[in-house]
């Protein structure tokens, strides 16, 4: 007999899962390839998870894909410029790629 084991300390989200990593992972590596970005940092806490792109491994982040693990609704993922700005909240993860998308569609192609 197996008995199940509830542990109310863990916390079920504490990173980007593997489907949300591999989209930021799909546009970051398109955009490396076309010699656009250059670098990336990823930083954690225990109120976001952020994935930060680079130019230059020496300038401030070109964007910030942010995902809040304390979200209200509709702002689970946030997208930032390099000033700070957000550009766009979402729920999903694939909106907030899509606006990267759009923004350098000419570079993908």
């Amino acid at each position: 007999m197996f008995k199940l084991i509830k542990n109310k300390n863990f916390k079920e989200e504490i990173f980007f899962n593997k489907k949300e990593l591999g989209e930021i992972l799909n546009i970051y590596g398109a955009m490396v390839s076309k010699g656009e970005w250059k670098d990336y940092a990823i930083f954690i806490n225990k109120n976001i998870v952020g994935f930060d792109i680079y130019r230059k491994a020496t300038e401030k982040p070109l964007f910030q894909i942010i995902k809040s693990l304390k979200s209200k609704v509709g702002q689970k993922y946030q997208l930032k410029d390099q000033y700070g700005k957000v550009i766009k909240y979402s729920d999903e993860i694939k909106n907030i790629i899509s606006v990267l998308y759009k923004r350098n569609i000419r570079l993908i192609k």
